[in-house]
């Protein structure tokens, strides 16, 4: 079994929860790519990077599915409707930030390989620095799908909040969620 220790203390070992936990957005949050980190990986590894409005997009997408969908009057009945379209893309995105993290293992795995036989000399060096780079740009790729994926399940919960709610969809303005946070909302 791998484990991996934590920074926050010698004695702390990370359990995978997303190959464990059922999954659902919290958990989704938890274990999502660091959004900052994606720009880096991407112009790292010369890939294209997510399209910046991706959450806005699936936001908008599950607004205009919720706005076709003849969905029961029965309150319960109308909130489970609405789980049930977010379900799909919450699995898939957890799904994904699973393989993403067995794909970056898989490649910190082979860069100790590479960096012990640069160390101790020997005649695979070359094949070795090959699965090294195949698997560093696969983890790379992995990253930004399963970022891509959270960002569209995390859009995708706004629309159906507001629809759980009774709320009319509007989209996301961010200076106006900002000024609501700051200051409270406009009346």
């Amino acid at each position: 079994m791998r484990f991996e220790v934590l920074s926050l203390g010698s004695n702390v070992i990370r359990f995978p929860i997303e190959l464990r936990a059922k999954p659902s957005l919290d958990l989704l949050i938890d274990i999502a790519p660091d959004s900052r980190e994606i720009a880096l990986v991407a112009e790292a590894f010369g890939l294209p990077e997510p399209d910046p409005e991706g959450r806005d997009k699936a936001d908008r997408a599950m607004a205009e599915t919720i706005a076709r969908t003849a969905l029961p009057p029965d309150p319960v009945a109308r909130r489970a409707a609405l789980d049930a379209l977010l379900k799909p893309l919450v699995e898939r995105a957890v799904a994904a930030c699973a393989s993403s993290r067995q794909a970056a293992l898989r490649s910190d795995e082979a860069g100790e390989k590479l960096a012990n036989a640069q160390i101790e000399g020997g005649y695979w060096l070359e094949p070795l620095e090959a699965v090294a780079n195949s698997r560093a740009i696969e983890a790379a790729e992995r990253q930004i799908a399963a970022h891509v994926a959270s960002r569209a399940a995390q859009g995708a919960s706004r629309a159906v909040a507001f629809a759980k709610s009774g709320e009319p969809w509007r989209p996301l303005d961010l200076h106006e969620e900002a000024e609501a946070l700051f200051f409270g909302p406009a009346h």
